[in-house]
């Protein structure tokens, strides 16, 4: 079974931010490249590639793109290995 990460997770009561819910989250508006940084699938899934595009057609530019996301991520997960929401 994988859980949603804790960082994801909504904290409306006090219970919930006691647990850790909520805690590390990195809000986009606030910090765009710190949201390439977390994880948003479940550790079992993070390795996991769900697209894999061929460069034939209009797949070449989604696969441009693709690649430099996937750099963006690489770079920030570099910068912050401790931070909980990785």
């Amino acid at each position: 079974d994988a859980e949603v990460p804790l960082h994801l997770r909504n904290a409306p009561t006090k219970l919930m931010k006691e647990l850790g819910y909520s805690k590390g989250y990195a809000y986009y508006h606030d910090d765009p490249e710190a949201s390439f940084a977390q994880a948003y699938l479940p550790e079992p899934l993070e390795p996991m590639r769900f697209f894999d595009p061929r460069g034939e057609g209009w797949e070449r530019k989604v696969a441009e793109r693709y690649r430099e996301l996937r750099q963006r991520f690489s770079a920030a997960r570099r910068r912050d290995p401790s931070d909980p929401a990785r």
